[in-house]
């Protein structure tokens, strides 16, 4: 538990690299935790100016290149996974390992190794704060073995009392284009459903937590959207009917480690997304049928 929550409950101001799709992005964040809730700011330190301002409830984005800000729902928080609370809870898909110990950001770290049973999923591996569990550095391993994604800490100041200045943006978004994207929570058409189509395939483990029927589009039908995951990996599934004149998203697409695959099936447009080997979106996205 404590492991699953450092990043949430603890204060603390640290730079970070992420390495993805050969690119290597360096970001600072600054994070508070207090009980009227979290409050979190990232700011790039490469490429584009831009900074994400999160509490409990918006998440805020500046982007000074091009004069706009973006205000949504809060969501969970990345590029760092959640690490579950019971490890062991994992060990019937993946294969868990001490690899020993490691030094990052100058603070001691127990290395887990997190090996996939199948080729449905990713392999992981947490470098994981002695002290106070903090994730310090995760990387995400595709079937061959070979890292996909790298996110490392580089400097951490933990615990030190976080000012009120360094989580205020240094951009004031003055004379920007704001756009406000709909909280769900606030939206009538977003409700827990029984969904009409169902999921045929899945890779053992994986069991459903959320199935919501939303409007995604203004004019546009309703989408069914089912979110499965592993305790580790997650699958987005999407049914949704093609409207007229549309051209539907069919075949693989990827982002780093996110694949996803779009399928036709009658009228309606399937789409499985999830931080998963391709092969794996593309299996799902095939057995989605009618209830």
């Amino acid at each position: 538990d404590s492991m699953s929550s450092a990043l949430q409950v603890l204060d603390y101001d640290g730079t970070f690299v992420y390495l993805h799709d050969n690119r290597l992005e360096a970001m600072r964040i600054v994070h508070q935790a207090s009980p009227g809730g979290e409050k979190e700011r990232l700011i790039a330190l490469t490429g584009s100016a831009r900074e994400v301002l999160r509490d409990e409830r918006v998440v805020t984005c500046i982007m000074p290149d091009s004069k706009s800000v973006m205000v949504g729902q809060s969501r969970p928080r990345q590029p760092f996974p959640e690490v579950p609370e019971d490890l062991d809870s994992l060990s019937p898909y993946y294969q868990l390992r001490d690899a020993g110990v490691d030094r990052i950001a100058g603070r001691m770290t127990r290395v887990i190794d997190i090996t996939p049973r199948d080729k449905f999923r990713y392999g992981y591996r947490f470098w994981i704060d002695t002290t106070n569990f903090m994730l310090l550095k995760f990387e995400l391993k595709g079937v061959d073995g070979t890292a996909i994604e790298q996110v490392m800490f580089t400097d951490l100041k933990v615990g030190a009392g976080i000012s009120p200045a360094t989580l205020e943006p240094s951009l004031t978004g003055e004379g920007y284009n704001w756009f406000r994207q709909e909280s769900g929570g606030e939206d009538p058409d977003v409700n827990p459903v029984q969904p009409d189509w169902i999921v045929t395939f899945l890779p053992a483990g994986f069991k459903m937590t959320d199935s919501q029927r939303r409007r995604v589009r203004q004019g546009g039908e309703h989408a069914e959207h089912m979110v499965f995951t592993d305790g580790l990996a997650t699958l987005s599934v999407y049914v949704e009917k093609v409207m007229a004149n549309e051209t539907a998203f069919t075949g693989l697409s990827n982002m780093g480690a996110m694949n996803a695959f779009g399928s036709v099936l009658g009228d309606y447009q399937i789409t499985v997304v999830g931080e998963v080997p391709a092969a794996t979106v593309q299996s799902v996205a095939r057995s989605v049928a009618r209830r």
